[in-house]
């Protein structure tokens, strides 16, 4: 099986991509749509990404026809598709208000502290990025294909509504790895981290 997701950027988007490549121990590709050394070359995008089997890919729409590629053909070469989002455009601004002021890029997937001070003094930031990230959002909007899941971050993170339509989609019946998706292991305030997660075998 092939699985792609698809969301925007501060969206839960990576450990959603985690928690599947352990419950199914398939390959990941993390955002290899980017258009620099992190990204896979056109070679490496259509013999791998589109050829492959057991493979969970996460991407942002936007990137993908930054690339120069369909996005419906993109989600046509895949068995499943999650089209995931998180419902408060501001706390994705936030986010990445902290993300372009942090200049150690490499713990964007570490736990950060903000306060209700800082947030005051970086507002007219967190204004420019909110209306940024409605543009991504309309990106995954635009996207109609019946085949598609949709999930949010609330439903995933904080009330867990959507995991047993998630399992279900992807035919998980013996769950190890939920402890990825417990809210405890969030960025944004948080003290854990993914560096602590547990698998314990835990059914809904």
């Amino acid at each position: 099986m092939r699985v792609l997701i698809l969301t925007h950027p501060r969206s839960g988007g990576m450990s959603l991509l985690q928690y599947i490549k352990y419950e199914l121990g398939y390959e990941e590709y993390h955002e290899p749509f980017f258009g620099n050394d992190n990204g896979l070359t056109e070679e490496q995008i259509n013999r791998e990404l589109f050829l492959k089997d057991n493979i969970i890919v996460k991407d942002f729409p936007f990137r993908i026809v930054e690339r120069g590629y369909n996005v419906g053909d993109v989600i046509s070469k895949f068995d499943k598709v999650i089209i995931h989002n998180r419902g408060s455009h501001r706390d994705v601004a936030i986010s990445l208000t902290y993300g372009e002021l942090n200049e150690r890029a490499n713990e964007m997937h570490l736990p950060y502290k903000l306060d209700d001070e800082w947030i005051k003094d970086n507002e007219h930031i967190i204004e420019k990025r909110i209306i940024e990230t409605k543009e991504m959002y309309n990106s995954l909007e635009v996207i109609k294909n019946d085949k598609c899941l949709i999930t949010t971050y609330d439903g995933i993170y904080n009330d867990k509504s959507v995991i047993p339509r998630l399992l279900k989609y992807l035919n998980i019946y013996n769950p190890r790895y939920l402890d990825i998706l417990d809210k405890r292991h969030k960025l944004q305030n948080g003290d854990i981290g993914m560096d602590n997660v547990k698998v314990k075998p835990k059914l809904i």
